[in-house]
């Protein structure tokens, strides 16, 4: 499916009779960048995010790159929420420029009104009186500018910036939590790693999750294809991740099994027996695997 100049995946396949759906809580991350897609910045967020986010649970749906035209911005968040994944995390559009539209997006995509915060308008004062302070800025005045960013979609949190001047942004929308962040990487890392992860680790899955790595020194993936089709056919509670390491010359299929269960038990066992099966077909010794599965969030 097509919105205006981007494009949005399609709604998901229903998941088979009897198949575990692998990561049920999942996510999706929106970059608001004209900057990015004209290939002048090279995004660093969405790569912070979703390494730290696949560590505790969470499966990422998508990262989607959106310019900072309001109609497609709306559209792509109102699609988000529509998913009803756990978190949509947005960074990007949070200053106060004439297109930081990203909290006008929100509450156009949520039926929400854009209403001025007082706690909102405090952060952003407290920051301009310290850039002030600084002398980084030549006063200290809410300009209509400057009060834009103390504007939340109704019901909507915020969180004080203390690096930068933009609030960070939560709202609680149905099933779905989203969060707004600046687009500046000092100042998004320093809210992802204060605030959203923690209401994120709270709210992760309950369960247990392990993997095994399968090298498997060959050139050709295409050569491995069916045998890999089998394994993940034999055991649909199996997720099969290929990566290709290493030279041309000295090349290297790295073959990762991951699966999470409520039982740690079961879950080595059936990663053990997975790994067996695939290197039986590959025709790989089988080495003794360590005990690497984990409750998450430990």
């Amino acid at each position: 499916m097509k919105l205006g100049g981007i494009r949005t995946p399609s709604p998901p396949t229903c998941t088979p009779p009897g198949v575990q759906l692998l990561f049920d809580k999942s996510v999706i991350i929106l970059v608001v960048s004209r900057e990015i897609l004209e290939g002048t910045v090279v995004d660093r967020n969405a790569a912070f995010i979703a390494n730290r986010i696949d560590d505790i649970g969470y499966r990422v749906r998508t990262i989607q790159v959106v310019d900072r035209v309001e109609a497609e911005m709306a559209a792509t968040l109102k699609w988000a929420i529509e998913q009803k994944p756990t978190f949509v995390l947005v960074t990007g559009g949070m200053g106060p420029n004439w297109d930081d539209n990203t909290r006008a997006c929100l509450a156009n995509a949520a039926g929400l009104e854009l209403e001025e915060n007082a706690k909102a308008l405090e952060y952003v004062q407290n920051a301009y009186r310290r850039l002030f302070a600084k002398q980084v800025v030549s006063n200290p005045d809410m300009t209509d500018a400057r009060r834009g960013m103390g504007k939340l979609p109704t019901g909507a949190t915020c969180y004080e910036n203390t690096v930068g001047t933009a609030p960070a942004v939560q709202l609680d929308h149905g099933p779905t939590t989203i969060f707004l962040l600046p687009g500046v990487p000092a100042e998004m890392q320093r809210f992802f790693t204060s605030h959203v992860m923690p209401v994120m680790a709270a709210a992760g899955p309950d369960t247990v999750r392990g993997e095994r790595a399968v090298d498997y020194h060959g050139h050709d993936e295409s050569s491995i294809s069916r045998a890999l089709a089998d394994i993940s056919a034999k055991h649909p509670k199996i997720s099969l991740r290929t990566r290709v390491q290493g030279t041309m010359m000295a090349r290297a299929i790295r073959i990762v099994l991951v699966a999470e269960m409520d039982d740690a038990v079961a879950l080595n066992e059936l990663l053990e027996q997975a790994e067996q099966d695939l290197r039986d077909r590959l025709g790989l010794e089988f080495d003794t695997p360590p005990t690497d599965a984990g409750r998450l969030g430990d």
